[in-house]
């Protein structure tokens, strides 16, 4: 009866000291982890929304090749006088240039109307010869057909203005774009004396660079500003075509895009050109700084209870602030670190910075405090 006696008595004590041991030990860990510090971190929100890769390039406005009116040299001429200069906007019949033939030019309109007088005469003279039988049919036509050759050229002659007034007119409204010729220039026939670009067709032309120029194509969207001016309003186009060919002066691909009629950039403006490559519009965006590289893997930590939650991504589309992340168990509103990120561990405890108050508040809180007690009314 006492060894039974005994042995619940010790029993009993081995089990209070068991559960007095375990409630210790709990309180001990709960103490611990009240007082391991915090991390601060910054978070934001993870965000749905569009996402573009962009590339920036530069470029100048030119006219467009399906509007460009080329006015070219008539004959050998001499510019007499230029009335235009490369911007001036121009209406159909407007004078652009004055010209003169050249020596040669004139020597031989001269001699193309003397031919012809010669020609005609001797073609009165044959006729006559052929009827009275001392002609054949055959010298009759080749008289008939030297007349014919020297009434055609003196005709292009006239036709092509040489013996006008020399006067070069725009046959249609627009800009003049091109025009490297001064007073005195001797041009030869065919050559371009003036370019017009009609119908207020214009165009960037824009530098890609080598790198970059796989990436561009036909179709794609294009954000366009002025370089010049500090403030303008921004432009959407389309690129039309990407070359296949680098500029060996520069280096770079040439991409065209037609402007928007009543765009507000002006005929050899520069400007600078967000070109869209892909677009997304529905992705999980974190601003950069949230993504963390760990060996071959990409990170990103949340905050769920006050602790971090540790994240590998796959990575998307990117802008220079932004980038989207692919993950199992991210939706739009979690709250992502995106500063004190590199000292998290998985489970760790967030403390969120606190912000220093604002100056505004500062100031107007020195104002209440300077301000005077009101004298109590009797």
């Amino acid at each position: 009866m006492k060894k039974a006696l005994i042995f619940l008595i010790v029993a009993a004590v081995f089990v209070a000291a068991g559960f007095w041991y375990k409630s210790r030990h709990a309180i001990i860990t709960a103490e611990e982890e009240a007082a391991k510090p915090a991390a601060k971190a910054e978070t934001a929100a993870l965000a749905d929304q569009p996402i573009s890769q962009t590339i920036e390039v530069f470029g100048v406005i030119v006219a467009a090749p399906s509007g460009d009116h080329v006015v070219a040299a008539p004959y050998d001429c001499v510019v007499r006088k230029v009335s235009v200069s490369v911007g001036a906007s121009v209406a159909a019949g407007d004078i652009l240039l004055e010209i003169d033939p050249s020596p040669d030019a004139k020597l031989a309109a001269d001699s193309a109307h003397s031919l012809q007088v010669l020609a005609e005469k001797a073609l009165v003279a044959f006729q006559q010869r052929y009827d009275l039988k001392l002609a054949t049919s055959q010298e009759l036509l080749t008289a008939k057909q030297a007349a014919e050759d020297a009434r055609l050229k003196v005709d292009s002659f006239t036709a092509r203005g040489l013996g006008g007034d020399g006067r070069v007119t725009a046959t249609a409204a627009g800009v003049v774009t091109k025009l490297e010729l001064s007073a005195g220039s001797l041009v030869p026939t065919g050559t371009a004396l003036v370019t017009v670009s009609t119908g207020g067709q214009l165009e960037a032309r824009l530098g890609v660079e080598a790198a970059d120029a796989g990436a561009v194509a036909a179709g794609q969207a294009v954000t366009l500003d002025s370089s010049n001016r500090a403030e303008s309003a921004k432009v959407v186009a389309t690129i039309r075509s990407i070359g296949a060919a680098l500029d060996p002066a520069t280096g770079a691909a040439e991409a065209r895009a037609p402007l928007p009629a009543g765009a507000p950039l002006f005929f050899g403006e520069h400007v600078r050109a967000q070109i869209e490559l892909q677009r997304k519009d529905h992705a999980l965006v974190v601003p950069r700084s949230a993504v963390l590289p760990d060996e071959d893997k990409q990170v990103i930590f949340t905050v769920k209870d006050g602790k971090a939650v540790r994240h590998e991504v796959k990575l998307g589309l990117a802008t220079d602030e932004l980038q989207e992340v692919v993950g199992e168990g991210l939706k739009a509103g979690d709250l992502v670190v995106t500063l004190g990120n590199y000292e998290l561990e998985d489970g760790m405890a967030i403390q969120p910075q606190e912000k220093e108050a604002k100056t505004d508040d500062k100031k107007e809180g020195a104002k209440e405090s300077a301000k005077p007690a009101t004298e109590a009314k009797p």
